[in-house]
């Protein structure tokens, strides 16, 4: 707009150089040179500002190309941000999985270790019973081969019943029809079968009276109960005599509520009419029940 400007001030002057005087004529000379200047000078100050608009586009554009190139990076980090979101999201996930496995595995160690310990004790449980079956066997061989003499003779019968050594003898070995004294013959049996018991000082045997389900009614013995525990009380007394040590023995009495056989038969009554000598289980091997394993 300046080099249009000065263009049209400098034609009017040149068509009226011819008509005005030297001395006008040269000033209007020394105005044109001004001019020429000026308008070099513009010239000059438009290249320079035509190349700072170079170099500033050119700025723009390196600028635009960085800009470029950092929106780029910022898009490979956003994208890197959201990968490690969701790994660290997958991390934490598989973390608590891992926590709760080790949760459930703890928890199995335990039920395990208690499994094992439960099989530790019933192993050493069983261990005890069949080291104890094995002395009961001996035991009861050991009575057998003593007593034999009047197994044969019908006077006794040695049996085991239940895991438990019963000696078995009849009521007709020991005392008379509704007696708690003892025959002659039965204490010779029973010194006999004492003197096998006290060997046995770590054994306890419990001494039972029985009788047929005949009423009695005395005023010694109002039931069968006081008679079958009157019994039982005289052999465990006799045996106590003959060295049994008596923490080792007790009595009890049954009556007639716990018959071998049929009451509605002499020979049935006959069998039920009894002394019973039972060894008990060692109790300090079972009086715990054997721990349960799970399956």
């Amino acid at each position: 707009m300046r080099i249009s400007t000065l263009t049209f001030t400098i034609l009017p002057l040149l068509l009226l150089s011819a008509c005005v005087s030297s001395g006008k004529h040269e000033a209007a000379l020394a105005e044109m040179d001004s001019m020429r200047q000026s308008l070099g000078s513009a010239r000059e100050e438009i290249n320079r500002n035509q190349q700072q608009i170079q170099k500033t586009e050119q700025e723009l554009a390196a600028a635009k190309m960085q800009n470029a190139l950092a929106q780029e990076e910022i898009n490979r980090n956003q994208q890197q941000i959201q990968k490690t979101e969701q790994e660290l999201k997958s991390a934490r996930l598989q973390v608590v999985a891992a926590v709760d496995e080790l949760m459930k595995l703890e928890a199995r160690k335990k039920d395990l270790q208690q499994e094992l310990s439960e099989s530790q004790a019933q192993m050493t449980t069983l261990r005890n019973i069949e080291i104890e079956t094995k002395r009961r066997n001996q035991i009861y061989e050991n009575f057998v081969n003593t007593l034999k003499t009047m197994i044969d003779g019908g006077q006794l019968t040695v049996s085991i019943e239940q895991g438990r050594i019963v000696i078995n003898l009849p009521n007709n070995v020991l005392f008379k029809s509704g007696s708690a004294n003892l025959n002659p013959e039965g204490e010779e049996a029973l010194t006999q079968i004492g003197s096998v018991l006290s060997q046995f000082s770590d054994r306890r045997f419990q001494i039972e009276g029985h009788t047929d389900n005949k009423p009695i009614k005395s005023a010694q013995f109002p039931s069968n109960w006081e008679l079958s525990t009157s019994r039982a009380l005289t052999v465990v007394h006799l045996l106590t005599d003959i060295d049994v040590d008596p923490e080792n023995i007790s009595a009890a009495g049954f009556g007639e509520f716990r018959p071998r056989a049929d009451n509605e038969t002499e020979e049935g009554r006959q069998l039920n009419r009894r002394i019973e000598i039972i060894m008990l289980p060692n109790l300090d091997i079972l009086s715990n029940e054997l721990p349960k394993v799970t399956p």
